[in-house]
């Protein structure tokens, strides 16, 4: 069963009975330490959401004006950053649903003044970061305008519409794109009849309750209770309130409490996540081949909508980050167990994913598999690398040795436990990732260009 089947196969499942893991262990001041700064007494922080089969959690540690001394609580608004992604996307899916869009329109039917690519780009592509179409952040940077400009919705939007070419051929390869989700904000707008942030406020964010969740739209946030964004400086902390005023790839302001009743009507209540949105929304994409869009490479994990969707450390998960400069975000849940979890911190020097898995290891002891130096200690073969791999454990790390069959010398490094969101199960060192597959025997190794790679561990073994 392929990724796409797999996804269909337990949304369907979990739409229909739902499966109840064991009990939770809630614990608060457990939960806060994961979140609190050891070496400062006064820092930025995080709040944290735990979402177990109807019971909410919510608790926080740091401040979210450290000037002013105000601390974090669940009614503090944090930039979403990417997190931002599936509301976006849940418009689309709204109005994919409605009638009023296809996923395989051709974009310029809504935005005429895309130009016309070797293939046209659709709905789809756009949702699932395989249109090829350029990133408006990087964009700007190369156009030496700043991306995080007051005033930015209107270039942003008129660089991308100036690209004369894609990256690749739409429809062809995964490219994580800022600028197909500002198309698809563009595209909710002129398919709606209302400004992008005045859709999302009547049709997805109210519907949910979340009454103090707001996309950005050409202003800082008015609000006393948003939190600043912080950067490690000097043994202290300076703001960096440096992000997009203007939503589609980012641009949500919310909070804890708003997160929870969001992940309310994912689970029980279908206001915005009727089974019809859920179908659109969880169902990963493919290639124009068919071949199912990874968004790890080698992974079980396929790309959808706005949300990153399959196994992960053993558990059906659906999830994504958001990040800022001074913002860390994380945010997903695991339909067969019915628990969601959610991150939301002011410090851009945490990774949301560690600290998320940390919490979620807190309510559910031993419910993310998790690969051990000593798990993967054995000798690897790849027929396509004519290649045997020796992993030997050293620490917390691991000792690689890469032993040619065709007689090149043997070539040693060590991998250290990854961080980031890609390969945060595996392991990473001199331009190389390894990680263990989703069954926990074989492994996966690859660069960023050559990626995917399998070798299967020797019977010896």
């Amino acid at each position: 069963m392929n990724i796409r089947q797999t996804c269909i196969a337990v949304m369907l499942a979990v739409t229909a009975v739902g499966i109840h893991a064991s009990e939770a262990k809630l614990e608060l001041p457990a939960l806060r330490a994961i979140v609190t700064d050891p070496l400062h007494s006064v820092a930025p922080g995080c709040a944290v959401g735990v979402f177990d089969d109807g019971t909410d959690l919510i608790t926080a540690a740091g401040m979210a004006d450290m000037a002013g001394e105000r601390p974090i609580d669940g009614d503090t608004l944090f930039y979403a950053a990417s997190v931002s992604k599936q509301f976006t996307a849940l418009a689309i899916a709204q109005l994919v649903v409605g009638g009023r869009l296809r996923l395989d329109d051709d974009v310029r039917k809504y935005i005429p003044q895309l130009p016309r690519y070797e293939v046209p780009v659709t709905i789809a592509m756009l949702l699932h970061h395989t249109s090829g179409i350029r990133d408006w952040i990087g964009l700007m940077q190369l156009a030496g305008r700043d991306a995080a400009a007051r005033d930015g919705a209107q270039v942003a939007l008129q660089l991308v519409l100036e690209q004369k070419s894609t990256n690749f051929r739409p429809g062809t390869q995964f490219l994580y794109s800022n600028g197909g989700y500002l198309l698809l904000a563009e595209v909710v707008a002129r398919a709606s009849g209302l400004p992008f942030h005045e859709y999302e406020r009547k049709y997805v964010l109210d519907p949910m309750g979340m009454r103090d969740s707001y996309f950005l739209h050409g202003a800082d946030p008015q609000s006393d209770t948003a939190a600043h964004g912080y950067v490690p400086k000097d043994g202290g902390f300076v703001v960096r309130d440096t992000y997009p005023r203007f939503g589609g790839s980012g641009g949500l302001m919310t909070s804890m409490n708003d997160l929870a009743r969001y992940y309310r009507d994912i689970s029980v209540g279908h206001k915005v996540w009727t089974p019809e949105v859920s179908t659109v929304m969880l169902t990963p994409g493919t290639f124009t081949n068919g071949v199912a869009v990874e968004y790890e490479p080698g992974g079980a994990m396929g790309y959808a909508s706005g949300l990153t969707v399959g196994q992960r450390r053993g558990q059906f998960t659906v999830q994504h980050d958001g990040a800022a400069d001074g913002f860390r975000n994380e945010f997903g849940w695991f339909p067969r167990a019915r628990l969601g979890v959610g991150l939301l911190c002011n410090r851009g020097d945490w990774n949301p994913l560690d600290k998320f898995d940390a919490v979620v290891q807190q309510v559910r002891p031993g419910f993310l598999a998790g690969s051990t130096p000593e798990d993967l200690r054995g000798v690897y073969h790849s027929d396509e690398l004519a290649a045997d791999y020796i992993i030997v454990p050293e620490g917390d790390a691991l000792r690689l040795t890469i032993v040619s069959t065709s007689g090149v010398p043997a070539k040693t490094m060590l991998m250290h436990k990854a961080t980031g969101a890609d390969h945060g199960g595996g392991y990473a060192g001199s331009g190389m990732y390894l990680t263990p597959d989703a069954d926990g025997r074989d492994i996966v190794v690859g660069t960023g260009r050559a990626r995917g790679i399998r070798l299967v561990r020797t019977p010896a073994n």
